[in-house]
């Protein structure tokens, strides 16, 4: 009692993520459907200052980022 064995240590592995689903179509159709909510009085929005330029720039980079990754992650040099 009291005597632990020790468990072999597994390799690491390259985390995966799946973005087959991530196309200009689904863009779209996601884009449209935030529209539709916008524009929904029915729907309670939160109050959300979405022209602060922090957000703004946030938000372009996060763009940039999954252009980069849509487009293989190329660097230009």
């Amino acid at each position: 009692m009291g005597e632990f064995e020790e468990m072999p240590e597994e390799p690491e592995q390259e985390e995966v993520i799946d973005r087959s689903d991530l196309n200009i179509q689904q863009f779209m159709n996601d884009m449209s459907m935030i529209g539709r909510q916008v524009n929904n009085r029915e729907l309670d929005k939160p109050n959300f200052d979405y022209g602060d330029l922090a957000v703004t720039n946030y938000l372009l980079w996060l763009m940039l980022g999954e252009l980069m990754l849509l487009n293989g992650g190329k660097k230009e040099e």
